[in-house]
């Protein structure tokens, strides 16, 4: 067992979510949050992003993993604030240097739980009230559970968020940063993917698509399940289908044509095929039924012709499909031992950003992305294809009213402060105007029907 697994071992086995639901449930909701499904899973090997002692923690965080190339300092940050309010905490800001790492923070004293994995693992994980760490072999399948109340939740939508409103876990979300996309390849680009114009032009953008299609290209392409990024990812793909189909000539569409028709149902050994039959997940790959992977309605494309999307990456025959993509995404790039060998895979801009100033030999390539100081990219902006994601964040009604309560609502005012903001934009992020602040959801339910009822905040709160 690793020492990670050790660790997790003796301080998160004991924490029972059941016991901190009685005491949380939000007025805003006419139900209260019931635990159910079966346990979030995550193989141990992909359990890098675990930190303190969700027993003695008085903050237990949720974060969209993507946030951990930063966190250090927003923590660092939001531990000052604490030792700012009326003099009682002074450790926790009594040094700049100090408490800089994860690693330290992790120091009993801090007294914080942090879980920085994909959104949609932490809400099943919210949902079913416990996880399940353990291998992907069934003969040595020994699944450690993890149990944890949590206060906070983050996710890079709000699609996330509807979900755990609809079952009563939040009555209000609100945005706190912004990310955008890019394609990481090895460096130098050794197979020449997305190579066929200038960065941006039209010519740039179908030699992307075309090579992401291309039987011989290894696409590392996310859980569509579980990974909230795939939202993004989606929408970027169908976007930049639809400026091939208006600006392009009719033999280049004929070409996406064709490599479309290959993957319009799952080839034999794709994520479309095996994750049905071993998961038993109920998701359409097929590109002709599946309504985001064909057009309706289009003032100029014709009704049923195929788009590409994710989900015709997901049916090619050599695809990996993610659980933990910023983990396995650069590491199948350099062929690292225990990762599947990939040539290209999607990530965030600030995780191609914390790659390229830790000098690992890798490099982006997508029109739009915003790159930080270092990062070697295009610098212009293409809301149309590579729009910017707004994460959002909550205080759960699993958070215990008192010090739980307070400090979850002191942290999310944290992240979403000038202060807040200058962490994460510091590693790649982009931070949200005034405007954007004001803005979120507010959720309630219709006590006739049991729907969710999802409006906008209004002035700064929900009523």
């Amino acid at each position: 067992m690793s020492n990670t697994l050790k660790h997790l071992t003796r301080t998160l086995s004991s924490t029972l979510v059941a016991l901190a639901l009685a005491g949380g449930s939000a007025p805003a909701l006419a139900v209260k949050p019931v635990l159910q499904g079966p346990c979030a899973y995550l193989p141990a090997d992909r359990a890098t992003e675990f930190h303190g002692n969700a027993d003695t923690a008085v903050l237990r965080l949720g974060m969209a993993g993507n946030q951990w190339v930063v966190f250090d300092k927003v923590m660092q940050g939001f531990n000052m604030l604490r030792g700012t309010g009326d003099g009682t905490e002074p450790a926790y800001h009594d040094n700049l240097d100090k408490f800089y790492t994860l690693a330290e923070l992790n120091d009993p004293a801090r007294k914080y739980y942090i879980q920085l994995i994909p959104p949609g693992q932490i809400r099943d994980q919210i949902k079913s009230g416990c996880m399940l760490l353990g291998n992907d072999e069934d003969r040595n399948f020994l699944p450690l559970s993890i149990q944890v109340a949590f206060d906070v939740f983050s996710s890079t939508n709000y699609n996330l968020m509807r979900d755990l409103a609809a079952n009563g876990f939040v009555t209000e979300a609100l945005p706190y940063i912004k990310n955008k996309l890019d394609l990481m390849v090895a460096e130098g680009n050794p197979l020449g993917i997305g190579t066929g114009g200038d960065s941006g032009t039209y010519e740039h953008i179908f030699d992307i698509v075309m090579d992401l299609l291309d039987p011989a290209i290894r696409v590392s392409e996310v859980d569509h399940i579980n990974e909230g990024i795939h939202n993004a990812i989606n929408n970027m793909y169908k976007a930049m289908d639809e400026f091939i189909r208006e600006n392009g000539p009719q033999a280049d569409i004929d070409a996406l044509d064709a490599a479309l028709a290959e993957v319009a149902t799952p080839q034999d050994g794709s994520p479309g095929q095996t994750r049905p039959i071993e998961e038993g997940i109920t998701t359409d790959f097929n590109l002709a039924t599946n309504a985001q992977c064909h057009y309706s309605g289009h003032p100029t494309i014709a009704d049923d012709t195929l788009r590409f999307c994710e989900f015709a990456i997901l049916n090619k025959e050599n695809t990996h499909e993610t659980r933990v993509h910023h983990v396995e995404t650069p590491g199948g790039i350099l062929e690292e031992s225990g990762f599947e060998p990939v040539d290209v895979g999607p990530v965030w801009i600030s995780e191609l950003g914390y790659q390229l100033v830790r000098n690992v030999p890798v490099e982006g390539m997508v029109p739009g992305a915003f790159p930080p100081p270092g990062v070697v990219g295009p610098e212009t902006a293409d809301p149309v294809i590579n729009n910017p994601a707004t994460y959002s964040i909550a205080v759960l009604s699993t958070a215990k009213k008192g010090k739980h309560r307070k400090l979850a609502k002191k942290f999310i005012d944290f992240v979403r402060s000038p202060e807040g903001q200058t962490a994460y934009t510091d590693g790649g992020f982009i931070g949200l105007t005034e405007e954007e602040l004001a803005g979120g959801e507010c959720y309630s339910i219709d006590r006739r029907t049991g729907e969710l009822v999802t409006t906008p905040r209004e002035n700064n709160s929900c009523k």
